[in-house]
């Protein structure tokens, strides 16, 4: 059965269910339905009957469209200015899944050993850190850097790593099947025994990094800049532009079973 309330409530839903993930238009809402209800009960206790109670209670509001919409913009507006700084702290074996951190600052911090699957790290920052044995599986990390870094077995699969720097890290044995390589780098990193099998790197860029064991086998690789050591990587079945082959080769890498397109 439904409240003599109830109507009031209604009301107001429909003119906030479009900035209802809003938390300043949320308290605004319960406060207003208060009023609202303390202004319905003042009316009937007048005399009047429910139906014109009702009308003369949402009346008293006016339109107040314009001030919700100007306070979901301004709830927004700090939300994105609101940044994580998790410098400095003891994060192992978090689990951080799904967890908007974007432009996040994670400087000299232990966050190894933790989850951070399917989050939002983009932008974001990581400093001399110790991540290793993280999981960043279909984690958002276009834009980000990773500076001085340990992030040996790290997972990387189905990951975001477009324009992702990475310097100075430890990468051996990280995993980044499926992940997205657009204009990616890697610099003075090890990467050995890191697999890039099959996938596809676009304006990456790999200097002074190791890469004894390396695999890029079926590999499609397009303006690939390398500047370092090569002969212990593998190009079994890459293919590769002009450009990219003549770089390997001058580096002495194997391209006997590599080819160009």
């Amino acid at each position: 059965m439904k409240s003599k309330h109830d109507n009031l409530a209604g009301y107001l839903e429909d003119i906030f269910k479009p900035y209802e993930n809003s938390p300043g238009v949320k308290d605004l809402r319960e406060e207003l339905l208060h009023n609202l209800i303390d202004r319905y009960d003042d009316l009937i206790a007048e005399g009047q009957d429910q139906e014109s109670a009702f009308l003369r209670t949402v009346s008293s509001l006016g339109d107040i469209s314009e001030l919700v919409e100007s306070i979901s913009e301004k709830s927004e507006e700090l939300r994105s200015r609101f940044t994580w700084d998790l410098s400095r702290s003891s994060l192992a074996e978090s689990k951080l899944d799904s967890t908007d951190l974007k432009s996040g600052k994670i400087h000299a911090s232990n966050l190894s050993d933790s989850d951070l699957h399917d989050s939002d790290l983009s932008g974001s920052s990581f400093k001399s850190s110790d991540l290793k044995n993280n999981n960043f599986a279909n984690a958002n990390l276009s834009g980000a850097s990773f500076k001085s870094c340990e992030l040996a077995h790290c997972s990387f699969d189905g990951a975001n790593l477009t324009a992702c720097t990475f310097k100075s890290s430890n990468l051996k044995g990280a995993s980044v099947k499926d992940a997205q390589l657009e204009g990616t780098s890697f610099s003075a990193c090890e990467l050995s025994g890191v697999r890039f099998d099959g996938m596809t790197l676009n304006n990456v860029t790999i200097k002074n990094s190791a890469l004894r064991g390396t695999s890029f086998k079926n590999a499609t690789l397009r303006h690939v800049v390398f500047k370092c050591k090569v002969k212990h990587a593998i190009f079994n079945g890459a293919r590769m532009d002009k450009v990219t082959y003549a770089l390997l080769k001058g580096y002495q890498a194997d391209l006997s079973e590599a080819t160009i397109f």
